[in-house]
């Protein structure tokens, strides 16, 4: 009995060799197979690779790119502060121009009566100073001093035909 348990049959060993060829078959498909995904994988790989750099360096491009705006932008805006900050102070001198206008403004009609009885009381000097000469008499020194600084006053570049101008070209204010 226990020789005929191990011993194959034709047919046994015929079928077992035949299942055997299969599993090799089967076995070289599968190798086929998986070397193809391999292949095809590295190759996939370098594909994603190179994908990876081109995208990487485009990332890399537009991050410069948008530094440099962004340099652009905050250079505009140091600019548009400091021109904002010129023209606060430009405004603020301005003001202060206006505020002094006001001022002598106020004060126009009270120095044109001074300055109106100033010439008439100098047109008076001037006549009765000229009637006394022109008579023959002699002024007293009072007059002819009084006559004299009148005249120097005329002369004079602080006189009151001095002009007055407030202007951005002077920075005195008053001129």
């Amino acid at each position: 009995m226990t020789s005929e348990m191990f011993s194959p049959t034709r047919t046994s060993i015929k079928e077992a060799n035949e299942h055997l060829q299969q599993l090799y078959g089967r076995v070289a498909e599968l190798e086929k197979t998986v070397q193809e995904q391999a292949e095809s994988l590295i190759k996939k790989d370098e594909q994603m690779q190179t994908r990876l750099k081109e995208v990487s360096q485009e990332k890399d491009s537009e991050i410069a790119e948008l530094r440099r705006s962004l340099e652009a932008s905050e250079s505009h805006v140091q600019k548009l502060v400091a021109s904002l900050k010129e023209r606060d102070a430009t405004m603020h001198h301005l003001q202060h121009k206006c505020k002094l206008l006001e001022d002598i403004s106020q004060y126009k009609p009270m120095l044109e009566g001074l300055l109106a009885r100033v010439v008439e009381a100098d047109q008076m000097g001037e006549s009765d100073y000229n009637r006394r000469v022109s008579n023959g008499g002699t002024p007293n020194a009072h007059h002819t001093q009084v006559y004299q600084n009148s005249m120097d006053m005329d002369n004079s570049p602080s006189s009151s035909n001095r002009h007055f101008s407030i202007s951005e070209e002077e920075d005195g204010g008053l001129t």
